[in-house]
């Protein structure tokens, strides 16, 4: 059976088409696509299929998408050079530098769909975006906390309420839940509260599971390989149940406490935790109850946001499986292996060929023996350093323009840091 040349041929296909399935990652990853003009009504002499172009848009950050069939380059760029400034931040592109994917060597429409999804992941586009702020205008963080607070969960909740910002609703979750929250508003480089369903599902995994249930109390059960393990199974079991309308807590309830919940290795948790199984059962079914009660008062685009700044943070989670740097990471660490010869004997054994070690290290470590994912999780570990020796972020971070930073700076300087300190704490719900 031969193939058809539709895909070579069909100016829908290497065209509009072609584009909607490249740029899909964006679009589960909280971008939405902005209104263009529609292309197919435009009369064009010029013979074969056109350029294709889309914007897309997420907390106020944009990058335009345009699609050459011609020489099968995809680019990510800045789009918004001339657009007005009417929110509390300009619009800004989460790119410091146009991204050029060359996607002429992949032969079929899903492996050009997999290149730009994995450039997407590398270049910080499927995870919320972070700001590094310019030497010079170090003194504007705390006014952009503020800014980014107000400009995305502020405004999420007042559409929800329509009574004021619910500052007494989220003080009445409890000084704990306003302490956490802060944390994630402290992480520097600064993490954007974007609605990223899979920053979200690491959120929930890491507040419902690994640390404000009582599973800590009963670690001494597992050693730490195993707990990794059941920190992605929680991961992956919560992920199909958070999308850009937010949570289906029910979904995530029956997700994360099936009495017969298992790792991906068959091992089932009640069995390795043993009495303790019980009692973590019933925490995470606390605090659960608790970001329930967050989503109906707050509403579910809040919440999500709150969850994905959560999930984000890289002191806690920012780094797990799930997020486009840890994939990105394991990539490159299992490929700087193979290149110096440094791959341990025993994982080249089980894989003889460094790019199937490099997609199961990406997607499913947990499936790999203890020892390879000992060695993959540290190889992860020193990509991270490796960037920090020179003085570069991890995740990737976009720095906030000099024009932007000196346009705020001169626009805030009027209020004082005295004046503003207080008003971050009342967002929050504190006293």
């Amino acid at each position: 059976m031969t193939s058809t040349p539709s895909e070579t041929l069909s100016p829908h296909t290497t065209g509009p088409r072609l584009l909607a399935r490249l740029t899909a990652p964006l679009r589960r990853a909280g971008w939405t696509e902005n209104e263009l003009w529609d292309e197919s009504d435009e009369e064009d002499d010029e013979p074969g299929p056109r350029p294709t172009y889309r914007e897309f848009s997420r907390s106020n950050f944009h990058i335009s998408v345009s699609w050459d069939p011609a020489d099968a380059q995809l680019t990510v760029d800045d789009p918004t050079e001339h657009w007005d400034w009417d929110d509390s931040l300009p619009p800004l592109c989460p790119l410091d530098q146009p991204l050029t994917i060359d996607l002429s060597t992949h032969p079929t429409q899903a492996a050009k769909a997999e290149a730009a999804r994995r450039a997407f992941a590398e270049a910080g586009l499927l995870d919320a975006t972070r700001i590094h702020v310019p030497e010079d205008a170090r003194e504007l963080r705390h006014d952009l906390v503020l800014l980014l607070w107000a400009d995305t969960i502020h405004d999420a909740i007042a559409r929800h309420r329509r009574d004021g910002d619910g500052r007494e609703s989220i003080a009445a979750l409890g000084e704990e839940f306003s302490g956490r929250l802060g944390d994630g508003l402290r992480t520097y480089p600064l993490v954007v509260p974007d609605p990223v369903p899979s920053a979200a599902a690491r959120g929930i995994a890491e507040w419902c599971w690994r640390r404000e249930s009582d599973v800590e109390e009963w670690h001494f059960k597992i050693d730490d390989i195993t707990m990794a393990r059941a920190n992605i199974a929680a991961t992956r079991a919560v992920m199909p149940h958070v999308h850009p309308e937010g949570v289906d807590w029910p979904a995530v309830r029956l997700a994360l406490t099936a009495p017969t919940r298992r790792l991906a290795d068959g091992q089932a948790l009640a069995d390795i935790f043993e009495e303790g199984w019980t009692p973590i059962l019933t925490s995470v079914h606390r605090e659960i109850d608790l970001w329930q009660r967050a989503d109906e008062t707050l509403g579910p685009e809040a919440v999500l946001r709150m969850l994905t700044l959560h999930g984000s943070r890289t002191e806690s989670v920012g780094e797990w499986w799930g997020s486009g740097w840890y994939e990105t990471a394991a990539r490159r660490a299992v490929a700087r292996a193979a290149s110096n010869g440094s791959l341990p004997a025993a994982v080249s054994t089980v894989f003889p060929e460094a790019e199937h070690l490099a997609d199961t290290a990406a997607t499913h470590p947990d499936l790999l023996d203890d020892d390879t994912f000992a060695w993959i999780t540290e190889a992860v570990f020193k990509e991270g350093s490796l960037l920090r020796e020179v003085r570069l972020p991890v995740p990737p971070a976009m720095t906030l323009p000099d024009w932007a930073a000196h346009d705020l700076l001169d626009m805030l300087r009027p209020d004082s840091d005295e004046d503003e300190a207080p008003a971050a704490d009342a967002t929050l719900g504190r006293p």
